[in-house]
């Protein structure tokens, strides 16, 4: 250990302070949340350097009217890397400031000001300090507390004179290795500049310190408390992890985000900024987004929403129910309607003239070989609908359900599905109306994916995850796709503002059963890229069968498991596919479980023979 430097001076009276603030761009721009972090450093500091991914005219506009200076860098150079690059830029710049804040988009914030937090850490004797630090135990420290090491939160470093000026600083950022893919790595490189430092002899602090709450980890266990005390940062990372980590922890996202908006914070911003970040059903989870909407006589007043509708008929049984329930929404502006096969435009004009509204009109469109329970229609046959900018909203419906289903299933599947949306009354869908107009990022809304009488729950992608990986990034969606089941309408049917899944008009979607399942996939992705959430609705009832179901279900595929669901679920995931039950699968999930690498080598041989199985057959055929 080198010798102890002393005490290290406070911060002078009339001191300098600059920020090197290191944001990812997306299309180009900064986020909205990203730019507000922007700005409540802004406020606090003498010099600000932003450390950003390309930007465009407009982007660059937005950042030059907060920021003295803007670096542009590549998407890699994130966290430190990012920090190593503006101290580069600075040079012996750096000198003139008696404090540098290095920082990133790795928070959001301020949700309380700044201002009071800088001034209370100028009266410390510190040399180095963060918004937040936590207490990692030592692997194989059995001491009673296990106290732990203390480490600075890397979001956030603010770093005075006299440490800048010493070699063990100098050493660290120079020393810098490429940045690594694996996130543990890059905590470990993370935790070392804590390491390096202490073991040098400069002082650490922060600013709320883990020591004076209940968890080690307080910025993850303990923002609500954080958030109390006025912490003007919450970590990105509370609302962009595992969802089964934060069940088991009883961390909620969306009591915090909650806890955020009563100090002022605009949350809509940060459920964007998520939106095209995250995988839609992990945000979906994490931010509890189910709403779950209230029967009410009274309906919200929506007369200012302009509504399209667009029904795609596909069995007229169901007909009649749909146009009922729709006649008594006053913001509904038009009607499209399309017909699939052997359904004729004689008998809907007859439905419609009984059961529709009287003063709305409609249109007919012909959607001849589209059989499946979905509404691509809304992106091929309506295309131009969608692309206009006269509707506020757009409801999708269809009078189809899935094949295969038993009648109970075909009857249950339909009730969930319209009642979710449309209810038993206007007061239903004017609730729904309700969620967009107080929330500026909501994009999408869907029943949830319905699971009763029906196996959808783990394989909803149903064999459609490459085709969907095709189409997203030929329509340039870079957002996070969902490993099990995509965050999806899974039962076709929706409500959304055109602008959040306008892009799927683009594509020119085939007429097989097969295309309106791929297209049906994709909406929350489109709307993440976009800048939107998505969210689920269901009635009370359907949301009470749901969870009994569900309960029951989780209670009895864990009973052979122990501990929580991260930890089996993570098992299960090892050992893969049961298959059949065999033995020989038992002995595959044995393998992968036990015996990862044997098993890399069984499966790259057992690929090898298959295709040379073909390669002989082909052959075989041909001399026939």
């Amino acid at each position: 250990m080198a010798a102890d430097p002393g005490v290290p001076p406070r911060f002078p009276l009339g001191g300098t302070r600059a920020v090197a603030y290191a944001v990812q761009t997306r299309s180009g721009r900064m986020s909205g949340a990203a730019l507000h972090t922007l700005a409540g450093l802004r406020a606090e500091m003498d010099h600000v350097l932003v450390v950003a991914g390309p930007l465009d005219a407009t982007g660059r506009a937005q950042v030059s009217a907060l920021a003295d200076e803007i670096v542009t860098v590549g998407p890699e150079t994130q966290g430190l890397w990012a920090y190593a690059h503006a101290l580069r830029v600075w040079g012996p710049r750096a000198e003139a400031f008696d404090e540098i804040v290095l920082t990133s988009d790795a928070w959001f914030g301020p949700v309380s000001p700044l201002g009071p937090v800088l001034q209370r850490l100028e009266s410390r004797y510190v040399d180095v300090w963060s918004l937040t630090d936590r207490r990692d135990v030592v692997r194989g420290d059995r001491s009673e507390g296990r106290d732990g090491v203390v480490r600075l939160s890397a979001y956030w470093l603010a770093a005075r004179r006299r440490v800048r000026q010493s070699q063990a600083w100098k050493q660290f950022w120079s020393s810098l290795p490429a940045r690594p893919d694996q996130d543990w790595r890059v905590r470990e490189i993370e935790n070392r500049f804590s390491d390096v430092l202490t073991a040098d002899g400069f002082r650490l602090s922060a600013a709320f310190s883990s020591d004076d709450y209940p968890a080690e980890h307080a910025d993850m266990f303990n923002v609500d408390l954080l958030i109390e005390d006025g912490c003007p940062s919450v970590p990105r990372a509370v609302f962009d992890g595992y969802p089964l980590f934060f069940d088991q922890h009883a961390i909620i996202g969306r009591r915090l985000a909650a806890a955020m908006a009563e100090h002022g914070y605009p949350v809509a911003s940060m459920w964007s900024d998520l939106a095209q970040r995250c995988a839609p059903k992990r945000l979906h989870t994490t931010g509890a987004m189910l709403e779950v909407i209230p029967p009410v006589r009274a309906a919200v007043d929506t007369r200012a929403a302009r509504i399209l509708a667009i029904i795609h008929v596909v069995d007229l049984d169901a007909l009649t129910d749909v146009v009922a329930r729709l006649s008594g929404v006053r913001s509904l502006q038009r009607v499209v309607l399309t017909l699939s096969d052997g359904v004729t435009e004689d008998v809907v004009t007859d439905i419609w003239d009984a059961a529709g509204p009287t003063d709305l009109p409609y249109e007919i469109r012909p959607a001849r070989s589209r059989v499946g329970a979905d509404t691509v229609v809304a992106f091929d046959e309506c295309r131009d609908l969608l692309l206009a900018d006269d509707v506020d909203l757009v409801l999708a419906l269809h009078t189809g359900t899935p094949s295969g289903l038993t009648r109970n299933a075909r009857d249950y599947f339909r009730r969930q599905q319209i009642d979710c949306l449309l209810g038993h009354g206007p007061a239903h869908l004017a609730q729904i109306v309700d969620l967009f107009d107080r929330d500026p990022s909501l994009g999408l809304v869907f029943p949830p994916t319905p699971h009763i009488g029906m196996s959808s729950l783990g394989e909803g992608w149903a064999g459609h995850r490459d085709a969907a990986l095709t189409v997203l990034d030929r329509l340039g969606i870079t957002v996070p796709v969902d490993w099990a089941s995509p965050h999806a309408p899974i039962g076709g049917m929706w409500m959304a503002r055109p602008q959040a899944v306008r892009a799927l008009s683009s594509v020119r979607w085939t007429h097989d059963v097969a295309a309106g399942e791929l297209c049906m996939r994709l909406p929350a992705y489109a709307a993440g890229e976009a800048g939107f959430v998505s969210r689920t609705v269901a009635t009370s009832e359907h949301a009470g069968l749901s969870h009994a179901s569900l309960e029951y279900i989780g209670d009895h595929m864990a009973m052979t498991s122990y501990g929580y669901p991260a930890g089996y679920t993570n098992l299960l995931h090892r050992a893969g596919p049961v298959g059949s039950g065999r033995a020989v699968d038992f002995t595959r999930m044995w393998l992968r479980y036990r015996h990862p690498r044997v098993w890399s080598v069984v499966a790259r041989a057992a690929s090898a023979v298959r295709v040379a199985r073909r390669l002989q057959g082909r052959l075989t055929g041909r001399r026939r």
